[in-house]
């Protein structure tokens, strides 16, 4: 499968994006049966909730999401071994070629340095980028995240049962402020998230972010 069988697909949708922030706790996996999820990594699974499409940037991930997606999208190359896919391509499995690969470092900027090419899908500090970037190309017309927190709720960092990892709130909060104009400017998406409370006072809980 490529990338250019995927354009358009979910035209005129809104789309949700699932990042893995605490935020994914206090919502009903539920809410999402009747909606079009890309998940990015392990989100969707972790809550279970089994999405259209998953985005991420590991090959060893991609092979685990394998049963519990849809569409499962990665790059050719592995962004941590630099190694091509490994082994048999499902039918459900999208690989989508890095174009003019450089490094995503503290300077990423999707509207300028590091503007994805033609076919191309962004390669950013995080997957949560590749994911919105899908999701886009997918033709949503409003792209939806849930659990895109850049930063702890009640000292949590991640969704219950989600893997630890990086806790980069300042250098992402930055860059998803860049994607999100990238998405504007490019396709005229526009992007919200998904606040599980009924307002910013967040009914008592507490939010430290950067």
């Amino acid at each position: 499968m490529l990338l250019e069988d995927l354009r358009g697909r979910n035209e005129g949708e809104t789309i949700w994006v699932l990042g893995s922030g605490p935020s994914l706790n206090f919502i009903d996996p539920s809410f999402f049966a009747d909606k079009t999820v890309v998940s990015t990594n392990f989100s969707a699974y972790t809550i279970g909730v089994t999405p259209e499409y998953m985005f991420s940037h590991y090959h060893s991930v991609s092979q685990k999401m394998m049963e519990h997606s849809g569409t499962v999208v990665t790059f050719g190359c592995d962004t941590l071994s630099q190694q091509a896919w490994q082994g048999e391509k499902p039918n459900n499995l999208c690989l989508v070629e890095l174009d003019n690969y450089q490094p995503p470092g503290s300077n990423w900027n999707p509207l300028t340095s590091h503007k994805p090419g033609t076919g191309a899908l962004a390669y950013g500090s995080s997957s949560l980028h590749g994911a919105m970037h899908l999701a886009a190309h997918l033709g949503a017309s409003h792209l939806m995240l849930a659990g895109a927190d850049c930063g702890t709720l009640d000292g949590e960092h991640r969704v219950k049962g989600y893997p630890d990892s990086h806790k980069l709130w300042e250098l992402y909060n930055r860059h998803h402020k860049l994607m999100k104009d990238y998405l504007q400017q490019e396709y005229g998406v526009k992007t919200y998230s998904l606040n599980p409370f009924i307002n910013l006072n967040l009914e008592g809980h507490t939010f430290g972010g950067v």
